[in-house]
């Protein structure tokens, strides 16, 4: 169970997904879904748009498409806010991803005012700006410091440009930002600063990767566009590319190097620099078919094809239901959905469940269920405090008052066990609680209150 109120998870994007849900009937799992293809088609729109600002704009946002799902690395993540296969196979209802199509398309407003500073289309843009910019702060705060690393970099790479186009105007559109922030009624989007160190721990894994053979396991075939980037300066938007990518490493680094793990999720800012190079490079006609150029195209397919091979989790994650064991292990596909199918029925919105195994705890949250162990990062409550109520609410010397004891703190309901009452005799050793469902003999079980 969260915080009831002042949580920056409590976002506008939560908040009408919840609303819809609550007018449709729709469940959490067909709410996630549609939001997926939404955010799906608003990236597309959103990238396709950016790439205006390229000389052909519509195949160089086909090939950013392509570049950015699989030109990541052998071992790619996946986590919120990363643009790869392999990773918004996983992630494509987060708001992760919804806030990276508004990146794209505040981006697109800046470059717009800098470009063609008339006065209402000055003002137009400080609009989009100013909403756009409002929901990617409440959506997801780690995106909105990358769009903010953007826009300085389209800012240092035009300051001529900019002041031409009175920049005050753009200053205000930072004021209704934050004003709408602090007004949010269900978030609180400061209590991030005070949770800095729990996110902190939460991506060491992540600079780990970039450490570790210098990151080229996860990382290395985005280097494919680094001869672009760096020899783009008098491409369009080169100059702000290689400025965007000098920002977002020197970042990492910085993280890196005084154990701030939290910077490592402006790796995407990163990576979409490279990626942008690229496809803004193999899209210009104008360079001409070069020996140097057809070398990168010839570099840059083979690379695909290793990206796509990488990958190819992703797409296995898509059809898990005819995907043997094996294969999903092969490809370190996690599905901890298909032991537990025949018991997640029996758990409904609202209730407060404690399980010994932590992906059980992420598919009561489809349900619209409580965990007592927070099933995702959740630093706002105390949850060391519950890690280890939940061991000793599993342990075998634990006594039948103990564990009702817990229960009734945190509200429980219902009691999953992952591998039956083999290890925890749940009819001696919590009363009150009785057999919903099995899967198989010493299988899991899902045990619940009247």
């Amino acid at each position: 169970m969260g915080a009831a109120d002042g949580s920056p998870y409590y976002s506008p994007y939560m908040v009408v997904l919840a609303a819809i849900g609550k007018l449709t009937g729709a469940s959490v799992r067909d709410l996630l879904e549609y939001a997926g293809l939404f955010n799906v088609v608003l990236l597309l729109v959103a990238v396709r748009r950016f790439c205006d600002h390229f000389r052909k704009a519509s195949l160089t946002a086909a090939l950013l498409l392509i570049f950015t799902l699989v030109l990541w690395g052998l071992h790619p993540r996946d986590w919120s806010g990363f643009l790869g296969l392999y990773s918004l196979s996983w992630t494509l209802g987060y708001p992760s991803l919804f806030a990276a199509a508004l990146m794209f398309l505040i981006w697109d407003a800046f470059l717009r005012f800098r470009e063609r500073p008339a006065e209402t289309q000055a003002w137009a843009a400080v609009a989009v700006v100013a909403v756009l910019g409002t929901l990617v702060v409440l959506v997801h705060p780690f995106t909105a410091v990358n769009t903010v690393l953007g826009l300085i970099a389209f800012a240092l790479a035009d300051l001529r440009g900019l002041l031409r186009g009175r920049p005050f105007r753009l200053a205000l559109a930072a004021v209704p930002v934050v004003a709408l922030v602090v007004l949010w009624p269900w978030s609180d989007v400061l209590s991030l600063f005070g949770a800095s160190g729990e996110f902190s721990s939460i991506h060491q894994v992540l600079i780990k990767d970039v450490i570790k053979d210098w990151g080229f396991f996860h990382y290395g075939l985005a280097l494919v566009g680094l001869p672009a980037l760096v020899t783009g300066g008098r491409r369009p938007l080169g100059r702000e590319l290689q400025i965007l990518f000098g920002l977002s490493v020197g970042l990492v680094a910085f993280g890196a190097a005084i154990g701030s793990y939290g910077f490592a999720r402006i790796i995407p800012v990163v990576m979409l620099s490279l990626h942008l190079a690229l496809a803004s490079y193999l899209a210009d006609r104008e360079v001409g078919w070069t020996v140097s150029r057809i070398a990168c195209a010839a570099v840059t397919v083979l690379a695909c094809a290793v990206g796509l091979y990488s990958n190819t989790g992703g797409l296995i994650r898509a059809y898990w239901g005819q995907v043997s064991r094996a294969d999903l292990k092969r490809w370190e596909v996690r599905n901890p959905a298909s032991r537990y199918d025949p018991i997640m029925s029996k758990i409904h919105g609202g209730d407060v469940v404690i399980s010994d195994d932590p992906w059980a705890g992420r598919l009561v949250n489809a349900k619209g269920g409580y965990t007592v162990v927070p099933a995702w990062p959740y630093p706002f409550v105390d949850e060391a405090v519950r890690i280890r109520d939940a061991k000793t609410f599993f342990a075998p010397s634990t006594t039948p008052q103990q564990r009702v004891a817990i229960a009734d703190r945190y509200h429980v309901t219902c009691v999953i066990l992952s591998h039956g009452d083999s290890v925890l005799p749940i009819r001696q050793a919590l009363p009150g609680f009785s057999l919903k469902a099995r899967t198989w003999r010493n299988g899991a079980s899902v045990w619940c209150r009247p």
